[in-house]
Order: structure tokens, then sequence, then C-alpha cells
């Protein structure tokens, strides 16, 4: 004991070498308890995107991997089986290393996150694809067509929400969620006369339109 409070306390090789050894050891503790804290921890584990996806590309289990998510900050929709997301279309698009959710996901679960009773997604095919870019997801939209006597215009329904603006094949595609009604409504009216998508002005003030689209 004497011996050790001399290499202390006596300036030297022998104490930079014992001060060394002690700071080694301590440092090996710590690494061993978080070690053990890691191993024992609870975090649920949820999908993550492995690549950038685009929206509306068609997803497989290669897309996704489950990771440890501590519990703050795992979103109540989160996907955790790669099985779920097969074959499943991406409405916005997703960077890598982000949570999967339901949400993301063209389906119940998108639907619900829009506001109202919108529970009904429609294609609209576009004339004039290159229109597309002036759409994005959850832009509000009216469907109009022309009149009856060939003059003015007559509103089909009002109050949509762009789910999907796809132009990476040409002719592309809009997909527009609606009330079941007024999804029915928008469905007939495509069988008989060209279609327009009026985009709300106060929902996207700076890239407001009329896009032309054919039944």
């Amino acid at each position: 004991m004497n011996q050790l409070r001399n290499t202390l306390t006596t300036p030297g090789w022998r104490r930079t070498v014992l001060l060394r050894r002690c700071l080694a050891f301590l440092l090996l503790l710590a690494a061993l308890l978080l070690a053990l804290r890691q191993a024992g921890a609870t975090d649920e584990r949820a999908l993550v995107f492995t690549r950038p996806v685009a929206a509306g590309e068609t997803l497989s289990p290669d897309n996704v991997s489950p990771v440890p998510v501590p519990d703050h900050l795992l979103p109540a929709t989160a996907l955790v089986d790669p099985a779920e997301v097969d074959g499943q279309v991406l409405a916005v698009p997703a960077e890598q290393g982000e949570v999967v959710t339901a949400r993301r996901l063209v389906g119940p679960e998108l639907a619900a996150a829009f506001p109202g009773d919108i529970g009904t997604f429609i294609p609209v095919r576009p004339a004039e694809p290159e229109v597309i870019g002036l759409l994005h997801h959850g832009d509000t939209v009216s469907v109009i067509t022309h009149g009856g006597d060939g003059t003015g215009t007559e509103v089909i329904a009002t109050g949509g929400r762009v789910v999907l603006a796809d132009s990476r094949e040409a002719p592309g595609t809009l997909l527009i969620g609606f009330p079941e009604e007024d999804a029915r409504a928008v469905a007939a009216a495509s069988l008989a006369t060209p279609l327009a998508v009026v985009l709300t002005p106060t929902t996207h003030e700076n890239e407001s339109g009329t896009l032309k689209s054919e039944g």
C-alpha cells in the first residue's frame, strides 16, 4: 500500500505507467457497461428505406430493412415486417434511412390522414402530362368540365386532394382522393367528357393552373 502511495505521489515513469493503466481500465469498464446496456435495450424494430425511393414507385422487401428505433422516435403507423410493403405504392418521395409508415403508402391509412371523409382514390390521366409537375401531394383541387351547351363550365367535384402526381412514364397519372360520392361523379363524367383539374389558389398560390384531362 505504501509502495502504491509512493508511486502515485512521486513524479516519474512509474506513476505515468500506473495512471495510463488505470485510465485504460476505466475506459474498458465504460465500454463494457455500454455494451451491456445496448444488449438489454428494448427498442422496437421498424422498417427504414434502404435507398431513396420516388413517389409512385412500387415497393419490394429489398427496399426496406428492420432496425431498432427508440420509442420516442417511433411513428404510430410505422411498419415492422418487410412483407407489409411488398407491392405497395409509395405516395410521397422518401429518403434513405426514413422510417416507413402506412401513411406514406396508397391505402386506408393515407386516406385517414386527410381531413374530412376522403376515402376513395380515383386515377386521372391528363392529356397534357407536362403539367403534372404543377401538382404536389396534398394539394386541394376541383374537377370541372365544359357546360352541357358547350359554353361555360360545370363543377363535378370540389375539395379533392392530390395523393400522387406521377409523371415518370408517359402519359402520366394523377391519383386524387375524394369522398366516395364525389369520386363516383368524377368517374362517371370521365366516361363522357374531358375533365380539367383546377388547383385551389389558397393551396398553391405560386403554381396555380388548369390541367386538361381525357376520360
